[in-house]
């Protein structure tokens, strides 16, 4: 099983951030979750959900993995509201699930952006980073990818090395 994982906040499984993704693992093992692909509810304050609820199973193969990075699209100045509901779901692990939210401790976190606009929203890093930070992962950092640019193999290649630089691939 690769170190790294990819949970891909898009509502499209081939729109424009699986296309970046593509082009910036080329040669890289990893696993990939597609929350498109997943049902679970939003964050319920009883903690009731209904048995097709999918977040546990969904969630811990989080935990086979030492290395997870979150692609979403900026939609409206934020992260995709599939990629928000995951992020409240993980309130369980500092709830209810405590010891499965422990695991993460030491895990690293990076992100993926895919966006339109010239540069990311202020503020967009911070729910990636303090959620990092708040469950004792190291948060590594960013690429964002405006889809409306054109990049050449070489600035991919060039991406690719900085972004994986601090893990052996």
């Amino acid at each position: 099983m690769p170190d790294i994982l990819i949970i891909n906040g898009s509502a499209r499984l081939n729109g424009n951030t699986q296309k970046f993704i593509s082009k910036l693992t080329q040669e890289i093992a990893f696993d990939q979750l597609n929350l498109v692909e997943h049902y679970f509810l939003p964050y319920n304050y009883e903690n009731q959900y209904p048995v097709e609820d999918g977040f546990e199973t969904f969630a811990k193969e989080i935990l086979y993995h030492k290395h997870l990075i979150f692609a979403t699209p900026v939609y409206w100045y934020s992260m995709s509201g599939r990629m928000k509901n995951l992020f409240d779901r993980l309130t369980d692990w500092v709830t209810l699930n405590k010891e499965v939210g422990r695991n993460l401790k030491g895990k690293t976190v990076q992100l993926i952006a895919v966006g339109t606009d010239g540069d990311l929203p202020d503020g967009f890093t911070t729910p990636f980073f303090m959620t990092a930070n708040y469950m004792e992962m190291d948060f590594k950092g960013h690429v964002y990818f405006n889809s409306d640019l054109t990049i050449s193999e070489e600035e991919h290649a060039e991406i690719r090395k900085s972004f994986f630089s601090f893990i052996a691939v």
